[in-house]
């Protein structure tokens, strides 16, 4: 009976230690594979760089004229800017560039018709090599101009739909067709260069500014159809802009931008998210940039940087979700006294990320400057927020069961403080034994598509070989069509 005894109290012990130990066994870690942009990141030697990729003059529709825009820029500590007028390439801040006399029509209100005023190559080689005179800049070393920067479809109805280019010959005076984003970005990668969209959010709503939108997805047709445009121009069509100038249009392009990834990312193409201020104005050319991690102040590296997503996209405005409603984020004023003094924005510390590191324990950890709240998204879900974040360093623990809602293909974050939004680039993650299985995208048939058709065909049949039209486009346009004809046949 003893005997019987011992042996069921030892079975009970057995079950009792194997019930305590098999939640252990089930709670065991996932092993995670997380690629991450800035893997190639060397945060003990590499620096920030601050880069406006998304501004104007009065060579197109613009008040400062080129003179005015890049010694404000300098003063403002900019080390990389694109100057990116409309249908207007950027041939060098000492140089005259080929006008769009129409644009510049259009816009007599800002514009003026004044003088451009190009840099001498005397002051152009000062700022290139930081000799410049400033009364505010502090940064050391000179301010890159990016090359054969332009803003594509410059003159599209009902809604703008532009991209800017880079790095490439295409665009010189052409108007561009309305909703085709598809042939500007075709047409910068076929000439070697780089392209982003632009505020997709002017084209998706025809009540751009209203906040009616803020929070929900976009439909359906737009995610396909910009997604299609970073699948079949992977390696050129970079990225696009998800916060400009002060946000008022662009304030639901991040929820748009997590529908791409969730379209892009399984077929292999990661598009990256840049912050530009589309400035027309010098009071405005602070509003937004992007901060591009480099080994060093160069184009290549500045191209590499942009192609490869080492950057963060800063704004000082945030109109959309990421602040629970409209605000503007304290800390900037609507004061033309303050907007005007380059030392103001000085003050206006924004939040910047210093170091990211990641694990196959899934734990990312990220290191930073002026920011109290950190913001996690998966999938267009908050998946983690943390507030009063102390001493500058905020993890997540992909594995953390108390997570709002499960990570799943990628996840990317935003950091804010008083004087700003910080949005790093996403990381795609992958649960051990996970694999991307590719999404089917479809081509989008649309309007754009019809109209592209049609301008196509009239042009060859009617306008091409057009003395009449020639002259016309050149004058009003800045269209060369000796040129394009030449690129036709391959010349």
């Amino acid at each position: 009976m003893r005997r019987s005894r011992a042996i069921i109290c030892l079975t009970l012990t057995i079950c009792l230690l194997l019930g305590a130990a098999t939640p252990a066994l089930a709670a065991a870690p996932v092993k995670w594979t997380i690629t991450s942009p800035y893997d190639a990141v060397d945060w003990d030697s590499w620096q920030a760089y601050k880069f406006q990729p998304h501004c104007h003059t009065n060579a197109s529709d613009g008040y400062p004229t080129i003179h005015e825009f890049v010694q404000h820029h300098y003063d403002l500590d900019y080390d990389i800017v694109a100057l990116t007028d409309h249908g207007t390439l950027n041939r060098g801040w000492n140089e005259q560039p080929q006008l769009v006399p129409l644009v510049r029509l259009v816009k007599k209100e800002r514009t003026k018709l004044a003088p451009i005023e190009p840099l001498s190559d005397e002051e152009y080689e000062a700022i290139l090599n930081g000799t410049a005179d400033s009364p505010t800049r502090t940064h050391a070393g000179g301010m890159l101009d990016v090359p054969l920067g332009i803003e594509l479809n410059m003159a599209t109805p009902v809604a703008d739909c532009h991209l800017t280019g880079y790095w490439s010959e295409y665009g010189q005076g052409l108007a561009g067709v309305y909703g085709d984003y598809e042939t500007p970005a075709a047409g910068v990668r076929e000439a070697g260069g780089i392209s982003m969209l632009s505020h997709v959010g002017e084209y998706v709503y025809v009540d751009k500014d209203s906040a009616d939108h803020v929070g929900q997805k976009i439909d359906e047709y737009y995610v396909n159809k910009f997604a299609r445009v970073f699948l079949d121009n992977a390696g050129s069509c970079v990225g696009m802009g998800i916060n400009s100038a002060t946000d008022a249009h662009t304030r639901c392009d991040r929820i748009l931008y997590d529908q791409i990834l969730q379209k892009t990312i399984p077929n292999g193409v990661t598009p990256w998210g840049f912050c530009f201020a589309d400035s027309h104005s010098l009071s405005s050319e602070n509003d937004a940039y992007t901060m591009l991690m480099m080994d060093d102040l160069s184009l290549p590296e500045t191209r590499r940087a942009m192609e490869q997503g080492t950057s963060f996209a800063v704004s000082h405005y945030s109109n959309g979700f990421e602040l629970n409603g409209m605000q503007e984020l304290p800390g900037y004023s609507d004061d033309l006294a303050l907007w005007d003094d380059p030392a103001y924005y000085d003050s206006c510390d924004t939040p910047m990320v210093t170091r990211i590191t990641t694990g196959d324990d899934g734990i990312i950890t990220v290191e930073g400057t002026n920011f109290d709240r950190i913001t996690w998204v998966s999938n267009c879900e908050v998946i983690k927020r943390e507030e009063g974040v102390a001493g500058g360093v905020a993890t997540l623990d992909l594995n953390d069961p108390a997570l709002l809602n499960t990570p799943e293909l990628y996840v990317r974050f935003y950091i804010t403080g008083p004087h700003g939004i910080c949005y790093a680039q996403p990381f795609t993650i992958l649960r051990e034994g996970q694999t991307l299985e590719p999404v089917d995208v479809p081509k989008t048939r649309d309007i754009s598509t019809r109209l592209r058709t049609l301008v196509t065909v009239l042009d060859w049949l009617l306008f091409r070989w057009s003395p009449v039209v020639w002259i016309f486009k050149y004058f009003a346009l800045g269209y060369d069509p000796i040129r394009q004809i030449g690129q036709s046949f391959g010349s």
